[in-house]
């Protein structure tokens, strides 16, 4: 679509965690800068991915299953993608950055790749090979642990959200994995660990992120709270400084969540919605609505 000039009494911003900041960033030089938290205090769920190689026999032996004759499971493509099970490690009276959940999940076969980046067996190799070859006998399991948002949004490129170097792209999102986010990932990878070798069930594979992450939930780019140093939006979505704009998608979620975040995110914009038609009016807009409005505060 390119660049362009909207003029409205209520703007209602929602490309999403990964893209309301930057849309916010390149209009800070029209409505006058933007509040110090958009792009700041990034979450990625705390995901984190590690990779279960089944022993065959053991699974026959141990668990008594037999999915078709002579196969006990050799099924990681078949299934729905999310999910079969879950364990879930959320006690409230735990101390912060030691809540998780796993779930077991099914990635698409680039994730054949991902096992053995930094740890045995590495990149190439033999034993690569040998756990490749018996993909179909794996079983994923992503954790979503509590991280410290710290993932930063630099200033966006002239156009698009990556900047192109040679046959590489640079994005604009800074990631440096935090002491707190690893003490997360540490704690869920040996809950993965204690449950998937259990008996020699399996051998567990990591897939270490350095300072990457393997994100399906970005959350938390522009989100709402109390504090105007470290929430772009106040508690009804309203973007700080800026009246009438409002931030309605996953980039208004606080923090991560330890499981998957898509019913946070529609009861976010349910709430924000009530408030939303409120505040229109209160801009004079014409307001008509089916119900009462008064329901969140």
């Amino acid at each position: 679509v390119g660049s362009g000039l909207i003029e409205a009494k209520i703007v209602i911003v929602a490309a999403g965690a990964m893209g309301t900041p930057v849309i916010l960033q390149r209009s800070a030089p029209s409505l006058g800068g933007m509040p110090p938290a958009v792009g700041r205090y990034f979450s990625a769920n705390g995901d984190r991915v590690t990779v279960a190689a089944l022993d065959e026999d053991q699974v026959h032996d141990l668990l008594g299953l037999e999915r078709a004759p002579g196969v006990a499971y050799d099924a990681f493509p078949i299934g729905k993608p999310i999910s079969a099970m879950t364990f879930d490690y959320l006690d409230p009276s735990a101390p912060e950055f030691s809540r998780f959940g796993l779930q077991q999940i099914y990635f698409p076969p680039i994730v054949n790749l991902l096992p053995g980046v930094d740890d045995p067996p590495v990149w190439f190799g033999i034993d690569k090979r040998d756990l490749t070859s018996r993909w179909r006998s794996w079983l994923t399991v992503l954790a979503m642990t509590e991280d410290a948002n710290e993932g930063v949004f630099g200033p966006p490129p002239p156009t698009g959200n990556f900047r192109r170097v040679g046959p590489a792209a640079v994005g604009q999102l800074q990631y440096d994995i935090a002491p707190e986010t690893t003490h997360g990932f540490d704690l869920s990878d040996a809950a993965s660990q204690s449950i998937m070798t259990l008996d020699g069930l399996a051998t567990l594979h990591l897939v270490a992120s350095t300072n990457k992450i393997q994100c399906a939930h970005p959350l938390a780019s522009c989100r709402i709270g109390d504090d105007p140093e470290t929430s772009a939006l106040d508690d009804r979505h309203e973007l700080r400084g800026h009246p009438g704009i409002f931030v309605t998608d996953a980039s208004s979620v606080p923090t991560s969540l330890c499981v998957n975040p898509s019913l946070t995110i529609a009861a976010l914009a349910e709430r924000a919605s009530s408030i939303l038609l409120r505040r229109a009016a209160e801009y004079g807009v014409a307001v008509k609505h089916r119900g009462a409005i008064d329901a969140f505060s």
